[in-house]
């Protein structure tokens, strides 16, 4: 039985010594996309099977995400490091938007496939690993269908963690699945959105997920995001805060939220210069304002520091430093499903030039970026996924 420590995260950056998940490394990476792809998926588009000229069709196909000079209208950088967060609202094109829309529910129904299929039939081996013993109980299957990161995450007993890391899950590295989403990740818009966003011209990819809130959501928990190599603690001056291998998370809503009852995000501007991922958690604004919050300021401007709930409109998006603290609102019953996507981009350290291992390249995107089958602007936001050197012998994205 596999627990969560014994998943290999990033497989080439590691030396293996289990000769089931060995196995899965070494064999073609034909063989480990199509273990990733169940039939039962019926998604014979997915990016994972791309070969040439697929690729070339991408490129020659696409079509502008952004109104780019509404969107750098509405950015200001000193704005953005000082207080850690950056709202664009309707920037999307329509046409963007509607895609977007299209292209999150098609891997949300993607998702709920795999959660309604007999996972008997998934090629746990081709996986590198046992099959499990244990199955998803029918309550945990109910509770996750239609949502996101709603499947139990905490062990691998019934391979929940193995079917995530490799993608198997459409909503961890949906653009894996959905070939709309993989325009995004590789986009030049999307790009020089983070070359704004990180002050820098070469970025890296770290993670991508789909962000599905239901009818009924309860909301999301007070919390930020590490970035690891020893820049998780202490608070941190402007000049500081901008050298180290910082990560953004971008936060796309094509259809937009509303108010306090509509999934909508909550941030809290400086936050982010606390550098505090262990402490700056609460399970609601009122243990938040009462623990955390309570009478901070922000270590630039000196003001006292507050809740800020967001409303958006369609075609709005969220750029925000991963130590930034935020969460989401509850969603109730009568309204609609809230439909986001993440997409997580990092730099490197400006003092060492190194770069934190990603925290969610799939293997197979990890294997087939290491042995050229990829574009070379996609290998080139992968290659701390496999190249030793850059990541300066760090396995994982959090290693000190």
């Amino acid at each position: 039985m596999a627990s969560k420590s014994d998943i290999i995260r990033n497989p080439l950056l590691e030396d293996i010594d289990d000769p089931i998940l060995a196995r899965s490394l070494v064999g073609t990476t034909e063989e480990l996309a199509a273990a990733t792809r169940p039939a039962f998926l019926e998604n014979p588009a997915s990016p994972v099977t791309w070969k040439a000229e697929d690729w070339d069709r991408l490129e020659a196909t696409r079509e502008d995400l952004f109104d780019w000079a509404a969107l750098e209208a509405q950015f200001d950088y000193d704005s953005f490091l000082r207080d850690g967060y950056a709202v664009f609202r309707g920037v999307m094109t329509p046409d963007a938007a509607a895609a977007w829309t299209a292209a999150v529910q098609f891997g949300q129904r993607i998702n709920d496939a795999l959660l309604r299929a007999d996972w008997r039939e998934i090629d746990w081996l081709g996986l590198g690993r046992t099959p499990p013993e244990k199955s998803l109980s029918t309550e945990d299957i109910d509770r996750a269908l239609g949502g996101s990161q709603k499947a139990p995450q905490s062990t691998d007993e019934a391979g929940v963690q193995t079917l995530r890391i490799n993608s198997v899950f459409a909503e961890y590295f949906p653009a894996g699945h959905v070939p709309y989403l993989m325009n995004v990740l590789t986009h030049p818009q999307m790009l020089a959105l983070q070359r704004l966003c990180l002050a820098c011209e070469d970025v890296y990819f770290d993670h991508n997920q789909l962000l599905t809130r239901p009818p009924g959501y309860p909301g999301g928990n007070w919390h930020s995001h590490r970035i690891g190599g020893g820049h998780d603690e202490g608070v941190a001056s402007l000049d500081v805060y901008r050298a180290q291998p910082n990560a953004v998370l971008n936060l796309f809503y094509p259809q937009g939220f509303e108010g306090e009852d509509d999934g909508g995000l909550k941030l809290i501007r400086g936050s982010h210069l606390f550098r505090d991922p262990d402490g700056c958690r609460a399970p609601n604004d009122e243990e938040m304002a009462a623990g955390w919050l309570k009478d901070r300021h922000h270590p630039v401007t000196s003001e006292p520091m507050e809740m800020e709930h967001l409303s958006l409109e369609p075609g709005s998006v969220v750029c925000c430093l991963s130590h930034a603290a935020h969460a989401v609102a509850p969603k109730t019953a009568d309204k609609s499903t809230r439909w986001c996507s993440l997409y997580c981009y990092k730099k490197a350290n400006d003092l060492t030039g190194q770069v934190q291992p990603p925290s969610a390249i799939p293997p197979v995107w990890a294997m087939k970026a290491q042995r050229g089958e990829l574009p070379e602007s996609l290998i080139r936001l992968f290659r701390h996924s496999f190249d030793r050197e850059l990541t300066a012998g760090r396995t994982l994205f959090d290693d000190g």
